[in-house]
């Protein structure tokens, strides 16, 4: 009963507590990178370097997205290592204001927008894997839940895996999805003391 009360409190709070309801979400994907030349001593080396990178999606006011708290090589079903967290979407756009992103602008149906509601608060509230190098990380996670909504075919857990061991890999599949129903994308160039991954 625990569960179901904060599933439905966060559910509530999408609306009530950061705005009005709409039916557009958003795909943010953060390029791989690693410091420039020249700038190896003043920028940080990021775990991924240029195949890295991080996906996450804004709904309502909300960015949610599956991170670490630590990392398994391979998944334990025990002691998780990931979890999905959520921050305000004003405090995202200025943390990453530097940062190279594609953002996808999706359109969804009531039923899509209710039911990744739920979904997502359901995942905040208990992660239903673990992060691993070799198992479930960001890309993969996201294209569980848009698969679960409709927007891409359902794969297996390991299916899934290893076609988005990566956040290019998933990219790729959001351009072609934007561009067969024209979805607005956006693009951020980021900075240019840092190398980014090209798509």
């Amino acid at each position: 009963m625990k569960t179901i009360g904060l599933i439905i409190l966060f559910i509530s709070s999408f609306n009530f507590a950061f705005g009005q309801n709409i039916d557009t979400i958003q795909v943010f994907f953060l390029y791989g990178s690693k410091p420039a030349h020249g700038y190896r001593h003043t920028e940080a080396h990021l775990f991924g370097g240029i195949h890295g990178g991080h996906v996450s999606i804004g709904v309502d006011s909300i960015v949610i997205g599956f991170n670490h708290v630590g990392i398994h090589l391979i998944p334990h079903k025990k002691h998780l290592a990931g979890m999905y967290k959520y921050e305000k979407l004003k405090n995202f756009v200025k943390d990453t204001v530097a940062s190279k992103y594609t953002t996808f602008k999706i359109p969804l149906t009531n039923e899509q927008y209710d039911k990744l509601k739920y979904i997502l608060g359901a995942y905040i509230t208990q992660s239903p894997y673990d992060y691993a190098f070799f198992g479930m990380r960001c890309a993969a996670a996201t294209y569980d839940v848009l698969s679960q909504i409709g927007l891409f075919p359902v794969k297996s857990r390991s299916g899934n895996v290893l076609s988005n061991f990566y956040p290019k890999l998933l990219r790729k599949k959001m351009f072609l999805l934007a561009h067969e129903n024209l979805f607005k994308i956006i693009s951020q160039p980021g900075k240019k003391s840092r190398k980014w991954e090209n798509d």
